[in-house]
This record gives C-alpha cells, sequence and structure tokens, in this order.
C-alpha cells in the first residue's frame, strides 16, 4: 500500500482528537506531534 502524507504533526482542535492514536503512537517513536512540519516526502509529486 503506497501512502503519501506532506505533513506531520497536528494541533487537538475537537473533540474527536479525544482518541486519536497518531500522538501515542508519535510518543512511542520520540517525536513531538505538536511540531507540525512539512515531510521529506513533501514535494514527490511535483518532482514526479
Amino acid at each position: 500500500m503506497s501512502l503519501w502524507n506532506p505533513w506531520r504533526g497536528c494541533k487537538k482542535c475537537s473533540d474527536g482528537c479525544l482518541h486519536c492514536y497518531i500522538h501515542k503512537g508519535d510518543l512511542k517513536r520520540g517525536i513531538n506531534t505538536n511540531n507540525i512540519v512539512k515531510t521529506k516526502d513533501f514535494y514527490k509529486p511535483i518532482e514526479r
């Protein structure tokens, strides 16, 4: 399965975020999910 996500990170902004899995997964990897940044693959569609 191919997955392209140009961004990493988010800020909890609604009640739907209460059970989000992203923050727990990033915490295990030592990644601060509160930092919103472009990924290394951000320009892949343009390169293609």
